[in-house]
């Protein structure tokens, strides 16, 4: 009997040519293995990929369109107003961009073993930049096309753009995109430099002030004089908004252009274009500049120099932990505390999460300001359930970006757990508790400052405290249990582990969730008000006996949808758990 001997695996030759030729060839070896993967692996997992971006897509795009079509019954689409709006969107995205890519790009940089490598090689380093740079913003930047495509898309349906609009904001994007991240790159090689040891300090200031301009900002819109939603309130507002309009703003060049585009001023159009991406050239210029002079040292005060000094000031938190979750276990309190810790020396983590709800408190702080809580009941009971509708969502967000991950990063440092005399089902539980610990009081204290400024009634606040509580522990449940039943154990990064196959499901089961819950409480309410509301033209007029009853059985579906969304998941996992070998 002969046995076939198989070939050895060739590898590929490196190309003929410089540093910069090998780093290409690598990226296009790295691209060309992740698509294979994808090619040969579960169709199933490709087919969940692409259903769940088309799901998301659409949702965004009919969101936007029915936006749109509704500004359009009172105002012009392509007047003043949306120039406006179209301004402030973008510059808030460039926020936001700035801040996520800083994060991003230095966590790259400075902490990936493959850059460690790298910068051992021959190869220089605007070079090593370069490469982990293209890496750094395709990942942090998807998102924002994601969200920016629907938009324009159903903006250009909407005015009845040409068809050449639909090709040209493409170019806008990427250029647009370049500029934020290459200031974060420009900031990430600074702070390495000059505060190697002192990133924490720098993000939290860095925080503070997005926090006090915004606040400054909303304080300023505050103070608008006359009646809201009157037009001269509306001149008032666009007075306050008048700094999103300087000629220097990327976002300025960004919604000139699109709108020209748009109208068929293709000329217009082009000059904003030309503007926008040479100033994405310069800026990047800047940052591979300071990249090929300030790298290498940067990393080497990054690495080096650790700090002996014993670090102080989480005692009160450690007891008020111990305090809160009494009922625990002691080694359950102690993997709580770990992750928590965790959580909090993870800048990237709580930083997003202090933003994303900061910036819900305080719109939920401008409501009155607003004129929502002098509307009728059917208006503020709709407002209501959005608000609600909205923090649910952010925080499917949050639990699929940092809870779901946290099985997988246990992965290779398991053993560690191993040696606390805990079952490996206590583990699954002690990462619930500490999801639920974080996500409920946050939520629930801003859907109670939610009502309480739309002057809801306290039998609808206690049903919304209700339904956040639900909603809280569902989420907990479905990112624990599939984040134990899907985990990732080669992966190192949180943020790839929450944006691969894993994570996506998670979002969609997250999603399918909330709306389950919201739908079938917010459906009854609705029609009640309504009724209400418009006695004489509703066709269908729900009495109050009628609601209760409804919402009788709307509470114990929920009740019992939310049991079932935080057990199942987590019996699955733990089951999963248990036969997983490390």
């Amino acid at each position: 009997m002969s046995l076939a001997i198989r070939e050895p695996l060739s590898l590929p030759e490196a190309p003929a040519g410089g540093p910069e030729s090998a780093l290409r060839h690598l990226r296009w070896w790295q691209v060309r293995n992740i698509l294979r993967g994808l090619a040969h692996g579960s169709r199933l997992r490709i087919s969940m990929i692409l259903i769940c971006s088309a799901i998301f897509w659409a949702g965004l795009f009919g969101l936007f369109l029915g936006g749109f079509e509704f500004i359009g019954m009172y105002v012009d689409l392509v007047n003043t107003i949306i120039e406006y709006l179209f301004s402030l969107f973008f510059l808030s995205l460039l926020v936001m961009l700035l801040f996520s890519n800083g994060i991003i790009v230095y966590t790259t940089l400075f902490h990936s073993r493959e850059a460690a490598y790298l910068l051992t090689t021959p190869a220089p380093a605007d070079r090593v930049f370069a490469y982990k740079f293209a890496e750094a913003i395709a990942f942090s930047s998807w998102a924002f096309f994601l969200l920016g495509s629907p938009l324009l898309v159903a903006y250009g349906l909407t005015v009845k753009a040409p068809a050449s609009f639909y090709l040209v904001f493409i170019p806008f994007l990427l250029c647009f995109v370049m500029i934020p991240g290459s200031l974060g790159a420009v900031a990430a090689i600074v702070v390495a430099n000059v505060f190697p040891h002192r990133q924490r300090a720098v993000l939290v200031t860095a925080v503070a002030a997005i926090l006090v301009v915004g606040g400054r900002m909303g304080f300023r819109l505050w103070q608008t004089p006359h009646d809201p939603l009157t037009a001269d309130w509306l001149g008032g507002v666009l007075n306050r908004l008048a700094f999103c309009q300087n000629p220097l703003l990327p976002s300025r060049w960004m919604s000139a252009g699109l709108l020209a585009a748009a109208r068929g001023d293709f000329r217009q159009a082009g000059y904003e274009l030309m503007y926008l991406s040479a100033n994405a050239g310069l800026s990047y210029l800047v940052a591979a500049v300071l990249a090929r002079d300030l790298y290498r040292r940067g990393y080497s005060r990054v690495q080096g120099g650790r700090s002996s000094r014993r670090r102080r000031g989480l005692g009160h938190l450690d007891g008020a932990l111990h305090r809160a979750f009494f009922f625990l276990p002691r080694p359950i309190r102690l993997l709580i505390l770990k992750d928590l810790r965790t959580f909090l020396r993870d800048p990237a983590q709580w930083s997003q999460f202090l933003i994303f709800f900061g910036l819900l408190a305080f719109y939920f702080l401008n409501i009155p300001r607003l004129g929502y809580a002098v509307q009728s009941p059917y208006w503020r009971n709709l407002v209501s359930f959005l608000n609600l509708s909205v923090t649910a969502l952010i925080l499917s967000t949050f639990t699929s970006r940092f809870i779901f991950p946290l099985l997988s990063l246990e992965g290779r440092n398991f053993w560690v757990l191993g040696l606390l005399p805990l079952r490996r089902e206590e583990i699954l539980w002690g990462k619930f508790v500490f999801s639920a610990g974080i996500s409920l009081p946050a939520t629930e204290a801003l859907i109670v400052l939610s009502d309480l400024m739309l002057r809801i009634s306290p039998w609808m606040i206690a049903l919304h405290v209700g339904m956040i509580a639900v909603l809280c522990l569902g989420l907990s449940g479905i990112s624990v249990g599939l984040g134990a039943r899907l985990p990732n154990l080669r992966e190192t990064d949180p943020s790839k582990i929450a944006a691969g196959f894993g994570g996506t499901l998670n979002l969609l089961v997250s999603l399918v969730f909330i709306f389950a819950i919201v739908t079938a409480l917010a459906l009854p309410c609705h029609l009640y008000y309504a009724g209400q509301e418009r006695a004489d033209t509703a066709s269908f007029v729900l009495s109050h006996a009628g609601l209760r009853r409804w919402l009788t059985v709307a509470i114990t579906g929920s009740l019992v949808v939310g049991l079932i969304g935080t057990v199942l998941p987590l019996r699955i996992g733990i089951r999963a758990f248990k036969r997983m070998e490390f």
